[in-house]
């Protein structure tokens, strides 16, 4: 900012009367009388994030001259709080990212919107997409190359409540993550220590070193791969792009008590998945070259660049809910936002809505839950509301979603987008999913029962694969 003056006119420490008169007054932005002002709070944690990547790096420098050999970190299952740095940025410096995936506990602790009917349904095989999303996600974060570096085997010690896994969810599991394109998945633990904090933490043997249930699954998956030979990942024709700067922003200022970004994200990436399609994940500075169909929701801050590469994609867009929404400096924009090129379009004010004030769609299913945004445009209405207000807006193929959709308004915009597209879709079985590798289709049970898929009976836990045919889309 280069001067105390500079910072408070970014800030806009006038208000309250913040106003700093030398960079000595400047504290970390907690201990406060009432909330801290949210740019002081983002600034913040850019900081945290900055010094993060710069301690991975320092372990990267000291590494590179001695050895020629890939470098690997691990990464954790995201919660409001596991987005504290940009692992994008930390990915930089490494090779090959990895991530500790522990379905049964995180559907325990983490999974945004598992309420106790999804949590008993999956109670044993943990939340059919909050994996897959982290493997999607992570092989971005290392440019191609990931790992899960510990894969739950059995019951943890550190949930609410820690349960077995189905018989047949270790080996899912690991497959799961090999169609996704994992290099290597391995298993915390090799034995299950009998002492200390974490004894009841299964692994693959037991604390008498016998055999525990998630051995001979994990050797079964090893005998299926040699018999399968190399699995290739293929490039996904949809993607969703992903900025955990917008994590911190709305983190900071979510202005309703549910509103996370991550949970945002993640409720965009079941409505794909359920539609039967595969998904890359991308940074907001990935290249959209190839994609048929991109989803950006929740991009707080959207740098014109940005804007203007989404806005000339040849791919279907679709941005929002609280897309462009804040500056650099964490204020309201002006040109108000979205201020997509080519979209006629200003949101007028927002709302956060309170469980049981959905706002329904008109014409066919869905509702907007958890936020709402009145927009003023003269952009073709693709979707309204029951009020009349618009809720999915266009122009040509840059679309514009005014709110947080249900899981059926997901499903009905995830369709007419997949459609205008070009995209073959098909509304899946509860609790079954797919993964299109460059050779194979593979279906994946989460489901508690038995499902009929493609000319087979799949079991609860079951996998199946197929040889790709030449008009699979998925």
């Amino acid at each position: 900012y280069q001067s105390p003056d500079a910072l408070n006119r970014a800030w806009g420490n006038v208000f309250w009367s913040m106003d700093y008169a030398d960079w000595d007054e400047i504290d970390l932005p907690h201990l406060t009388v009432t909330e801290p002002n949210p740019a002081h709070v983002l600034d913040f944690r850019r900081y945290s994030s900055d010094q993060v990547v710069a301690f991975n790096r320092v372990q990267t420098d000291a590494l590179r001259p001695l050895t020629d050999r890939p470098l690997i970190h691990n990464y954790m299952g995201l919660t409001r709080g596991a987005t504290d740095f940009d692992h994008f940025d930390v990915g930089a410096d490494l090779d090959i990212a990895s991530w500790d995936s522990y379905p049964l506990g995180f559907l325990m602790d983490r999974v945004d919107g598992a309420d106790a009917d999804h949590q008993s349904r999956y109670l044993r095989q943990g939340d059919p997409d909050f994996q897959a999303l982290h493997h999607d996600l992570y092989r971005a974060v290392g440019h191609g190359r990931w790992w899960v570096m510990e894969q739950q085997p059995g019951p943890v010690n550190w949930a609410p409540w820690n349960p077995a896994p189905l018989p047949g969810m270790a080996r899912l599991w690991a497959w799961e993550a090999i169609a996704h394109g994992a290099e290597a998945v391995c298993y915390f633990r090799w034995r299950q220590a009998p002492f200390a904090q974490e004894q009841h933490h299964a692994g693959l043997l037991r604390p008498d070193s016998g055999p525990a249930p998630g051995l001979s699954e994990a050797s079964e998956v090893a005998r299926e791969i040699a018999d399968l030979g190399q699995i290739e990942p293929a490039r996904a024709s949809a993607a969703l792009m992903f900025d955990y700067q917008a994590g911190w922003v709305f983190d900071t200022q979510p202005q309703g008590a549910d509103f996370t970004y991550f949970g945002l994200v993640l409720d965009a990436y079941r409505a794909l998945r359920r539609a039967g399609l595969s998904i890359d994940i991308l940074p907001p500075d990935a290249a959209l070259d190839g994609y048929r169909l991109i989803l950006a929701p929740g991009l707080a801050i959207m740098p014109d660049d940005l804007k203007s590469r989404l806005a000339n994609s040849d791919a279907t867009v679709i941005v929002g809910p609280r897309s462009g929404a804040k500056t650099t400096d964490g204020a309201i924009p002006v040109p108000l936002p979205p201020a997509l090129p080519g979209l006629d379009a200003t949101v007028n004010f927002v709302e956060s809505l309170p469980p049981g004030a959905d706002v329904p769609f008109a014409d066919g299913p869905g509702a907007f839950i958890r936020w709402s945004e009145d927009l003023d445009t003269r952009a073709d209405v693709v979707v309204a509301t029951e009020h009349g207000t618009p809720a999915l807006v266009r122009s040509d193929r840059l679309h514009y979603l005014a709110g947080w959709p249900d899981r059926e308004g997901w499903d009905r915009i995830v369709s007419l987008a997949a459609t205008d597209a070009g995209l073959a879709t098909v509304m899946l079985p509860r609790g079954l999913r797919l993964r299109e590798t460059a050779a194979h289709v593979f279906a994946f049970n989460y489901a508690p029962v038995a499902l009929d898929w493609n000319g087979e009976t799949i079991p609860p836990a079951g996998v199946r694969w197929w040889p790709k045919q030449d008009d699979d889309t998925a």
